[in-house]
């Protein structure tokens, strides 16, 4: 009887058929262009790293590189898949822990301002390539959305130990708090030499004093507005 579904897949929990040399030697091959792609995406960027130079880096023909990818841009957006994950378990692992609030939101900017410091070449390019793929004209990019709720639970957490003002919902506390660091980010996008290392940390530092608990005008008197008055007043 054999070993395999109808679908082709093993059956009842058979273990896989060993690769073949040359199926082996095919993904060898395409691991070294990606490794390669990536070394010299980070060095020198992306637009300035052409095709020639990933196949002479991974010692394969140019011929070779278009077996396995279409393009540069396939590269980028396999990338940009990898990022997207990093990211999410980035955001996951430095929310979720020991410490306040402020001090776990602190680690998560300090850890992401290293990652971009350490993976500039390249970590510019797979954000903007998330931005060109995902970009949504109804609501944030899913990049954002796939961080939105380890933020929510943080800012839920910091309101109820206290250290984060109560005056207006996690989620939307979340909103404001998420887009002032995205600004960094977005600048950084629009400007290649904006230094985002200091621009996330000066982000979230102004988005921390707008979350404490004083500033919070239901509990804070002198925090009254100063009366409207109309045109004819």
């Amino acid at each position: 009887m054999s070993s395999l579904s109808q679908d082709g897949g093993p059956r009842n929990g058979a273990p896989p058929a060993p690769i073949g040399r040359r199926e082996r030697r095919k993904l060898e091959v395409r691991a070294r262009i990606y490794a390669a792609a990536r070394e010299l995406f980070t060095k020198q960027g992306f637009e300035a790293t052409t095709v020639d130079e990933i196949a002479e880096m991974a010692d394969v023909a140019p011929a070779t590189f278009f077996n396995h990818f279409q393009s540069k841009q396939t590269l980028l957006r396999l990338m940009t898949g990898e990022v997207v994950e990093h990211l999410h378990a980035m955001t996951v692992e430095s929310l979720v822990g020991e410490g306040s609030s402020r001090e776990r939101l602190r680690a998560f900017v300090a850890r992401a301002a290293e990652d971009i410091s350490a993976n500039r070449g390249v970590a510019r390019e797979t954000l903007l390539e998330l931005m060109r793929l995902d970009a949504t004209p109804d609501g944030p990019h899913p990049y954002l959305a796939r961080l939105i709720e380890p933020f929510v639970n943080l800012i839920s957490e910091g309101q109820r130990a206290g250290e984060i003002r109560t005056d207006r919902s996690a989620a939307f506390l979340t909103q404001m708090a998420v887009g002032m660091m995205n600004s960094a980010i977005t600048s950084w996008l629009a400007d290649p030499d904006y230094p985002v290392e200091e621009g996330l940390v000066d982000a979230t530092e102004f988005a921390l004093e707008t979350l404490r608990p004083d500033a919070n005008p239901l509990t804070d008197p002198s925090n009254e507005r100063p009366p409207q008055h109309g045109k004819d007043d």
